[in-house]
């Protein structure tokens, strides 16, 4: 059975228009990898530290069956910010990492690290907290 992406389960809980239907399929899907992709998306005190601007990379044609990659990967995601691995990476170093994630990552799974860098991530805030109540305890 195939992997799903993790952009696809994004997509199954922001097409939840209610609370109560996010939770659901949230909870459905829980993973740490999914706990991640809200953490360094929604937490206030992570910042991102690689450009605003998506960079250039090659997005992995659909033909490379890469579905699983991101969960791999997504530990990486500490060089990307303010945490201390991110602040004892050197800028040059960082924005090479990220590019190698995209560039390793199901093409659909890319777009949705790019959508967390930028925050456009459209699941309810309440859900989340909701749903992993000691992981957003400092949410605002």
């Amino acid at each position: 059975m195939a992997v799903k992406t993790l952009a696809s389960i994004i997509s199954e809980i922001e097409k939840q228009k209610t609370k109560v239907g996010q939770i659901k399929a949230i909870l459905d899907n829980d993973s740490e990898a999914l706990r991640t992709v809200f953490e360094f998306t929604f937490d206030p005190m992570l910042q991102w530290l690689v450009p605003d601007t998506d960079p250039p990379y090659r997005p992995l044609t659909e033909a490379i069956d890469q579905e699983g990659n991101f969960y791999r990967e997504i530990k990486k995601l500490v060089y990307f910010t303010n945490t201390p691995e991110g602040l004892n990476t050197r800028q040059v170093k960082r924005e090479q990492l990220y590019i190698q994630v995209l560039e390793s990552i199901d093409a659909e799974d890319a777009k949705l690290l790019l959508r967390m860098r930028r925050k456009e991530i459209k699941v309810m805030v309440w859900a989340i907290k909701e749903a992993y109540p000691k992981m957003t305890g400092h949410w605002k």
